[in-house]
């Protein structure tokens, strides 16, 4: 079963940077943990108290699916929600 939670955490992304310019995460630590970025889906930005928020759907090699936001102006990622099959609170 798969459950959202809203996480709202502080990460340590790996992130490639594209030919375009476009940045994309291919891993990231989250709660002692490696995660690695399998597929990458929908992109978009979000303004959030004045600041511009790049937000990036993914999903990792165990199939649990992740909303990480990067606030480029700090060069901060967080981990927003998780879409968790095996939920460990």
């Amino acid at each position: 079963m798969t459950r959202e939670v809203l996480v709202n955490e502080p990460i340590k992304a790996l992130t490639r940077m594209m030919a375009s310019g476009d940045i994309r995460p291919t891993s990231f630590l989250w709660r002692d943990k490696t995660r690695y970025v399998s597929d990458l889906g929908r992109q978009w930005e979000e303004r959030i108290a004045g600041k511009t928020i790049h937000c990036f759907l993914l999903q990792t090699v165990d199939n649990d699916t992740y909303e990480l936001r990067w606030d480029p102006g700090d060069n901060a990622w967080t981990v927003h929600r998780a879409w968790l099959r095996d939920l460990v609170v």
